[in-house]
């Protein structure tokens, strides 16, 4: 098999089952493929070109929170306002295992490495 077809094979998106004591639930965290991350990126990014980090933050979250019986996404955009008025012991639970789902460590190392990435240029034709 060559390293191409391993990758291809390859199960690489990982989840981890949070609990959540302050809701008394259980949310799978999945990480996001490429795709996903750059859409979250053009979303969180500033028209400078700085990321809004609290707008980072609250997206990570929407966009790797699942329900571990249904495999259906927890929140939808509409949930914005509502997870800003809740818990932050919570929501930092559930940001931190998006973070390590990936590969990252700190909200720090988050937004220094994706400070880094370069902006996409797309044309539309």
């Amino acid at each position: 098999m060559s390293i191409r077809d391993q990758i291809i094979k390859a199960d690489d998106l990982g989840s981890e089952i949070v609990s959540i004591p302050e809701w008394d639930v259980k949310i799978e965290v999945r990480a996001q493929t490429v795709d996903q991350q750059f859409d979250l990126l053009d979303r969180v990014r500033k028209p400078d070109g700085d990321m809004d980090t609290k707008l980072l933050s609250i997206e990570t979250v929407l966009v790797t929170s699942y329900d571990p019986d249904t495999g259906e996404l927890v929140f939808d955009p509409a949930d914005r306002d509502m997870l800003r008025s809740k818990s932050s012991r919570a929501f930092q639970r559930l940001f931190r295992a998006a973070n390590t789902a990936a590969g990252l460590e700190t909200e720090d190392q988050v937004v220094s490495d994706l400070d880094d990435v370069p902006t996409v240029e797309t044309s539309t034709s």
